[in-house]
């Protein structure tokens, strides 16, 4: 019997290699560091609350640092799953939904606490912080805030250098953008001490205005993030895990193509899958042929300039002269 047509189309995706499942689980492991670590300081931050402004939007923003931990690891799980008769093409962009849907809580959370922030400002709120008996002495609040506002940026910035270095092997965007949101979590904390510390000395809107700070910062990511993570939905030409440049790897697959000895032109289309890269490779032939010995020739060769490679389509160039760099195609000529 003829298997359905969607059985056929099953794509195989190029597993990738024991170092990279390596660092996958090393930073399965920081995710999970990274939930009970921080929701430990949730907790602590919670406790220690009182009413200041700037404390409770930074404890939202601690909670909001739990959403790309949580969504990492649910991508990984479900990428785990691999190809079926429904997900024909494979599940490579589990990180970018996951990525998405972060950003967009970020988003929509950091706009309400900027609006909560300058309604406290408009409406001149005075914030109350009131004393504790801590043994048998009595302190003002204050001091507890800022005790637990201090240890609350020490996780995040550890957590934030070892995701750093992960998220560069595996060239994981939403793991870079995870690991630069930990490491900026030291400046919500200064913010909010300099805010309950304004209160201390009788200024009632520094407090608010550390707030509005914090979650401007909180604003500021979640707009990036929601930006980078529409546009690799959208197939943008691929780019480095710190988004500086454009990234490498196309130029490096037209070059090693143009070296085959029958190639005399090529240029390339590739696009991101979460880590990986897919694209079409359109080539140039001496005798405008392209049969299936030098297709998977070609095939091999872009795959073998990187892990990341993985869905290649080899094609005859229907207009080699025209319009090479346009649309993202890398282009290379043998001379």
């Amino acid at each position: 019997m003829t298997p359905p047509v969607d059985l056929q189309r099953r794509r195989v995706p190029r597993p990738i290699g024991p170092a990279q499942q390596r660092d996958l689980q090393r930073a399965a492991r920081l995710c999970w560091w990274s939930i009970g670590l921080l929701g430990a300081v949730t907790v602590l931050m919670y406790a220690s609350m009182g009413g200041s402004q700037a404390m409770l939007t930074a404890l939202v923003e601690d909670v909001l640092s739990l959403l790309p931990p949580i969504a990492f690891l649910i991508a990984l799980r479900f990428r785990a799953r691999g190809v079926d008769a429904t997900y024909i093409d494979g599940r490579e962009r589990a990180f970018d939904i996951t990525f998405l849907a972060s950003a967009v809580a970020l988003t929509a959370v950091g706009a309400l606490l900027v609006f909560d922030g300058l309604h406290v400002l408009v409406t001149r709120t005075h914030p109350v912080v009131g004393s504790v008996v801590i043994g048998d002495r009595v302190i003002w609040q204050g001091w507890v805030m800022i005790a637990a506002l201090a240890v609350s940026c020490v996780p995040p910035v550890i957590l934030g250098r070892l995701k750093l270095k992960l998220a560069r092997a595996l060239d994981s965007k939403p793991l870079h953008a995870d690991a630069d949101m930990n490491k900026a979590d030291w400046m919500t904390a200064v913010a909010g001490i300099v805010g309950i510390a304004g209160i201390g000395y009788g200024l009632w809107w520094a407090d608010a205005a550390s707030a509005v700070v914090i979650a401007g910062a909180v604003l500021h990511d979640g707009v990036r993030n929601l930006r980078n993570a529409v546009r690799d939905m959208h197939d943008a030409r691929p780019q480095r895990v710190d988004r500086s440049d454009h990234d490498p790897l196309p130029d490096a697959v037209a070059a090693a193509v143009a070296a085959h000895p029958d190639v005399i032109a090529c240029r390339v289309r590739f696009h991101e899958e979460g880590m990986r890269l897919s694209g079409v490779v359109f080539v140039t032939t001496r005798d405008g042929m392209l049969d299936s010995a030098m297709t998977d020739a070609i095939r091999d060769a872009a795959r073998a300039v990187h892990w990341r490679i993985d869905e290649v389509l080899v094609m005859v160039d229907a207009a080699p002269g025209a319009q090479r760099v346009t649309g993202g195609d890398t282009p290379a000529q043998r001379g």
